[in-house]
């Protein structure tokens, strides 16, 4: 039988896991995170300063707004990021944050030093060949993806 393809249920009406693609799709969903968890951690970084970075080298000056919507947190949480970011010498404020005002920050050298070694390893992560794919089975695959995502999202 095809994955996805009854719904659920197996013959006897009970569920069927193997069937259930939103089930897949949170499982396969662990096993990546996983994956990329392990990376960066084997390169000093977290998935949250990982797209902090990523965005701020595409969008110097991004909102704390836009970096919380970026990597997934609320805006509250960017703050206590972009800090330990700071002290550990990723980024750097260029504008002193005033009440109401969100601080600017922008990479250091270092950061962009970090972003060049992890960005190459987050790339081969995603070839398609890592992922068990064809090419155009990857990008099919990241275009139902895309549907999905924007269906549950919007």
């Amino acid at each position: 039988m095809e994955h996805g393809a009854s719904g659920g249920r197996n013959a006897a009406g009970g569920i069927d896991p193997e069937t259930l693609t939103g089930w897949t799709l949170v499982r396969t969903g662990r096993a990546m995170g996983d994956r990329f968890l392990r990376l960066f951690a084997d390169h000093g970084v977290t998935k949250h300063q990982f797209g902090v970075l990523v965005r701020l080298s595409r969008e110097p000056g991004v909102s704390q707004a836009a970096l919380a919507r970026e990597i997934l947190v609320t805006p509250q949480s960017v703050g206590p990021i972009l800090r330990e970011m700071e002290r550990v010498g990723l980024l750097r404020r260029i504008e002193p944050g005033t009440p109401g005002r969100a601080v600017a920050v922008e990479i250091t050298p270092a950061g962009r030093r970090t972003l060049a070694v992890v960005g190459p390893a987050v790339a081969e992560l995603n070839r398609p060949e890592s992922l068990g794919l064809t090419a155009d089975e990857a990008r099919d695959l990241g275009r139902l993806l895309h549907r999905v995502h924007d269906h549950l999202s919007g």
